[in-house]
């Protein structure tokens, strides 16, 4: 296993991985074993984060940061940026999704699971502390205003929005509902990368931005 161009990333040279001490798949992911510690292989499928790194990401700046993560699930995501990360706080709004996110909690020092409603995060705001990057994977129609609520509630350094277009408006064209998105992200933020994921995640796009 050799270190990648990302920091805290490792690669066999096909796929990634992130080096972990947990030894226990999270969503039934290959696990590779060198001395005490475990390299997870992160899945461009079922990872949208794991997606970019494939597409030549530039910006990522996870490692020993602290993550706020809107849209959290059931942890897939979450796991791996909790091998790389000092802290993530991981929202999640459906009760079901936060039971397997809680069991993921158990286990691991640095997740920090809240049952909340992503678009209130004057309600969260007592758990969270000055984090360094916004996360945010959140299927509703409002997803850029949610976005933009807390980037400017907690004032994080980055920002990544994996933006799910179908969700915002079925009819029209993903190109014009991202064209639309960034006009409103443009106003307040830099936007420093636009990458298509359509090759792993249908009609999605992933947006890198900085204060």
């Amino acid at each position: 296993m050799k270190k990648s161009r990302y920091d805290g990333v490792y690669t066999d040279g096909k796929n990634y991985y992130t080096k972990s001490k947990y030894g226990e798949s999270v969503y039934g992911e290959k696990i590779i074993r060198e001395k005490r510690f475990y390299y997870r292989q992160w899945n461009p499928k079922r990872s949208k984060l794991s997606s970019c790194l494939h597409l030549k990401l530039r910006n990522f700046p996870f490692k020993d940061k602290k993550i706020l993560y809107l849209g959290a699930a059931t942890g897939t995501t979450v796991s791996h940026i909790s091998d790389l990360s000092e802290l993530v706080w991981a929202v999640e709004i459906s009760p079901l999704s936060m039971s397997k996110l809680i069991e993921l909690a158990k286990k691991r020092d640095n997740i920090y699971p809240i049952l909340n409603d992503a678009r209130k995060p004057e309600d969260y705001q007592i758990f969270v502390d000055a984090p360094d990057i916004l996360y945010q994977d959140i299927s509703q129609r409002d997803q850029v205003r949610i976005f933009l609520k807390n980037m400017e509630f907690f004032h994080p350094k980055f920002g990544f929005l994996m933006l799910k277009t179908r969700t915002i408006d079925i009819r029209k064209n993903p190109r014009e509902i991202l064209k639309i998105s960034k006009r409103e992200i443009e106003g307040r933020y830099n936007i420093l990368e636009t990458i298509d994921i359509g090759r792993y995640q249908k009609e999605h796009f992933a947006l890198v931005v900085k204060r």
